[in-house]
């Protein structure tokens, strides 16, 4: 998601292509929800759009679960993570320690919560997962128990649990990160809570290495590369899904953005028709 797209473009304008498309993950798909990835941003153009795209998928009967892949409007990518003591790559709000990520993540968090009304006490509406792991720095264990742990003072605004929502997402490379196998054992065996984690896992090596890292609490991100119709992409999502043992939670790339040079054809969506879950092992 670039911010661009999501902080100067009104959805408005697209109304239609975005209720075809939820029409067809909810008819063709039969796809149970669906993860809308967007950068960190906070203009009032972003969280309208936000709201249109819950508002579509809701008429559509579609869940939606937000995914932030921050990118760097505030600083470092890694910024969100700091409510206090941040790098200096990190602008800090006026007179404190605190990222200005940090605070803008929570407040998206916030808002996304509420897109369907209060969170009962206790409770969340809908799952936010939130992009880990950089080549160029390592927070480290100690930065990302910090976070978690300020999510849970985090929720005043809209009543809801943000620890509960927040799921980590680690691309291929950070599948297998130390720190969050260590936070995961932490809130699992000692707080007896759950810790989600999405992890992109595309080859049979791949999966094989870490589809169970962080079972029961894990999804598997995957896709099958450049399928011509859907019974391929049906016959190769299925070695998938062998593979990772029938995984409990499978999530599949539905489109990929065909203007940009370096595209990955991971997608489902094939010749104006949509691949169902359903359709995996079953061709």
């Amino acid at each position: 998601g670039d911010n661009r797209f999501w902080e100067q473009w009104d959805f408005k304008n697209f109304q239609s292509a975005i209720d075809s498309t939820f029409a067809a993950e909810r008819s063709m798909g039969q796809y149970q929800g669906v993860m809308m990835i967007l950068p960190l941003g906070d203009t009032p153009t972003y969280f309208n759009n936000i709201r249109a795209m819950y508002n579509s998928a809701s008429s559509h009967g579609v869940q939606l679960q937000i995914v932030v892949f921050p990118k760097w409007k505030f600083g470092g990518e890694y910024c969100y993570l700091y409510n206090s003591n941040s790098p200096a790559a990190c602008p800090a709000a006026s007179g404190t320690t605190t990222a200005v990520a940090f605070r803008k993540l929570i407040k998206l968090m916030n808002f996304a919560q509420t897109l369907s009304g209060p969170c009962t006490a206790g409770s969340y509406n809908r799952n936010i997962a939130v992009w880990y792991g950089w080549g160029d720095f390592s927070p480290g264990y100690a930065a990302l128990k910090n976070f978690w742990q300020a999510l849970g003072r985090q929720g005043s605004l809209s009543g809801c649990n943000l620890q509960a929502a927040y799921i980590t997402w680690l691309d291929t490379p950070y599948s297998g990160t130390a720190e969050v196998q260590q936070l995961q054992k932490y809130v699992v065996n000692q707080l007896k809570r759950p810790y989600w984690v999405n992890t992109e896992l595309y080859s049979a090596a791949q999966i094989q290495a870490n589809y169970s890292t962080y079972t029961p609490y894990q999804t598997i991100i995957t896709g099958y590369w450049g399928a011509s119709d859907l019974t391929s992409w049906a016959k190769g999502m299925c070695a998938h899904w062998n593979t990772a043992a029938q995984p409990v939670r499978l999530a599949s790339w539905t489109f990929y953005d065909m203007d940009l040079t370096s595209s990955e054809s991971y997608r489902a969506y094939i010749n104006g028709g949509m691949a169902a879950m359903s359709s995996i092992c079953t061709y």
